[in-house]
């Protein structure tokens, strides 16, 4: 009986951040490990050092895994201006997104977004739209009671932002 508070609360926050007039188109692209060698538990090894974690790896590229809707939840935090004065840059290093996918938990398509994934917010529409990227660096859960509602704390990649065109 009470696991079906936090099921009702995450088809709510579903529906809050897909029509939500805020939220914002996104992709969400996972890193790849590249380099071959020996495998200890499907993750390749440093010699005989043992398995070493995605983030120290130098080989990697990213895949695709889905499109989504990105809605970001943290408490406003006073930032900088734009030089034309018609938006801010946001001077924060954390911020907390709802993610959700396109499609719907248990259609073909839908992800659940990792630590280490790496999200683009679309900024536009058309084929080759601006893309702010962020780095998923970890998962905090709004509720104590399975199913976990989760959201993404992410940084900015500042390296891998993608211009308009």
């Amino acid at each position: 009986m009470l696991t079906n508070v936090p099921a009702a609360v995450n088809r709510m926050s579903r529906n809050v951040v897909v029509n939500h007039p805020n939220a914002f188109n996104c992709q969400v692209f996972r890193k790849t490990i590249t380099r071959t060698g020996q495998v200890v538990s499907g993750m390749p090894t440093l010699g005989g050092m043992g398995v070493i974690s995605s983030e120290d790896e130098e080989q990697f590229t990213y895949t695709w895994v889905g499109n989504g809707y990105s809605l970001q939840v943290e408490m406003f935090q006073p930032s900088a201006m734009m030089e034309r004065g018609d938006a801010n840059n946001g001077s924060a290093n954390e911020f907390r997104f709802l993610i959700e996918p396109e499609e719907a938990e248990g259609m073909p398509g839908t992800f659940v977004p990792k630590k280490y994934d790496v999200m683009y917010l679309l900024l536009g529409e058309g084929p080759a739209p601006a893309k702010i990227a962020f780095e998923i660096v970890g998962v905090e859960a709004m509720l104590n009671i399975p199913p976990y509602s989760t959201r993404y704390i992410a940084n900015r990649r500042d390296d891998l932002h993608v211009a308009a065109g």
